[in-house]
This record gives C-alpha cells, sequence and structure tokens, in this order.
C-alpha cells in the first residue's frame, strides 16, 4: 500500500510539529528565580522522541522503495534510543554526563542519514529538501557538540537556530508540495 501525497504531508507536518515542541522545550532555557538555568525533568519530550521513532518506523511498512525502508528504519532507531535515554536521565533512573551528548549525536546521525537518502536517489522526489534537512541537522549537532565541548553558556543555544529551521521545514514543505 503507498501513501497518496496529502497523507505523506500530514506526516511530515505532524513530525515537524513534534519537532519543533521537542526543539523549543529541549532547548530554551528554563530559568530558576536566582536566574541560573534549569534543567527540565518533564517526560514528555522523550515520549515525543519515542513516538516520533515509532512514526518514522512506520514508513517502512508503506514505503515502496527499499532504500527508503533502510533509511527510516534507522532513523527511528536514532529518535526511539535517544528518546529512552533522554528519558531514564529525566526519571532519575540513570545520569552518566555522556548524556548531554546525547540529543546533539541523535542529530547528528539523522542528518547523515539525510545525506545518505540524498546520494542514494539524487532525483528523488524532495532531494534538495532532504539535502537542506541534513545539512541543517548536521550543523545543529555540531554547534550543540562544540557548545557542550567548551562548555559555553550561551542565554540561547547555539543549535537552535537551525534546529527550528528543520522542524519549520517539516511542517511547511510537504504541505506547499501537496497543495
Amino acid at each position: 500500500m503507498i501513501l497518496p501525497h496529502i497523507q505523506i504531508a500530514r506526516a511530515h507536518w505532524l513530525l515537524g510539529a513534534l519537532f519543533l515542541a521537542i526543539v523549543l522545550e529541549a532547548y530554551l532555557p528554563i530559568l530558576r528565580p536566582d536566574g541560573r538555568p534549569e534543567e527540565s525533568r518533564s517526560v514528555v519530550i522523550p515520549w515525543m522522541l519515542m513516538i516520533g521513532g515509532v512514526g518514522v518506523w512506520a514508513t517502512t511498512v508503506f514505503a515502496d522503495v527499499v532504500h527508503d525502508m533502510l533509511i527510516h528504519t534507522l532513523w527511528g532507531d536514532i529518535l526511539f534510543a535517544a528518546g529512552a535515554l533522554v528519558l531514564a536521565r529525566r526519571r532519575g533512573a540513570y545520569e552518566r554526563p555522556w548524556l548531554d551528548w546525547v540529543l546533539p549525536l541523535a542529530f547528528l546521525g539523522c542528518g547523515a542519514l539525510f545525506l545518505v537518502h540524498v546520494e542514494i536517489d539524487p532525483g528523488g522526489q524532495g532531494a534538495h529538501w532532504h539535502l537542506a534537512i541534513g545539512l541543517l541537522l548536521l550543523a545543529a549537532g555540531l554547534l550543540e557538540l562544540a557548545r557542550l565541548r567548551w562548555r559555553q553558556a550561551s542565554a540561547i543555544p547555539l543549535g537552535l537556530a537551525p534546529l527550528a529551521a528543520v522542524a519549520l521545514a517539516l511542517i511547511a514543505i510537504p504541505v506547499a508540495a501537496a497543495s
């Protein structure tokens, strides 16, 4: 079964909205009364990552191209694993310094998979958007890794702009293409 373009657009819109919520909750600082930033302990975002991963896995059922099946399965794996690790940390069940790196590495992994997706099928529908989203995710992951590496405190995290652009592209582009 192959989904019509409007169904694909709706799925991308939903994924983009989910991703925007994740990005804003994870990267906009929560300030304590004394003005210092505080890490969120909300379990909503990890669950959203895992639900997004399951949603991306669903593409393997509807895809009619093998490389789409493979790439979407790997995207789902990355999102689900990142969600599970963030959930364990936010619940207080697992606390390790390397958990700070989970989301930036997930962005890097998903960005690299976007580039692989384009490399496998450079003439495919939406290849230029896949390329843009992949590059934005790579930029966001690298900027966030750099911020973590040098422990630079900033009012707004470096990776926020490219991550917000990814979310807006996921929302706008497929909807425009389907209309």
